[in-house]
């Protein structure tokens, strides 16, 4: 399992990635601190995934996030629910 949270920046997982990998799961930063969170890093992260069948998990956007070029402060309560809406996870690999 491969954890980014707080996920800061852009990051190319494709090396790291394959069979022996069992999920990627990536989040923004939470409390009054947060740094920012940008949605398409995120995207960026579920493409490599898709790419090498490896399961993805958004977890939470963070306290700051941006999308669309838009910055949001996102309150804790909802972080997990407004990760939820983007509807971007991928399923578990099938079973051999």
């Amino acid at each position: 399992m491969i954890v980014c949270e707080p996920l800061l920046e852009r990051i190319d997982l494709s090396p790291y990635l394959g069979d022996w990998v069992e999920s990627v799961t990536v989040g923004g930063e939470s409390g009054d601190e947060a740094r920012l969170c940008n949605y398409n890093w995120v995207l960026d992260i579920r493409r490599q995934c898709i790419e090498a069948d490896v399961p993805f998990r958004f977890k939470q956007t963070g306290a700051n996030f941006v999308k669309d070029g838009r910055q949001y402060q996102i309150k804790r309560a909802i972080q997990h629910a407004q990760a939820r809406k983007a509807s971007i996870n991928t399923e578990k690999r099938g079973i051999d």
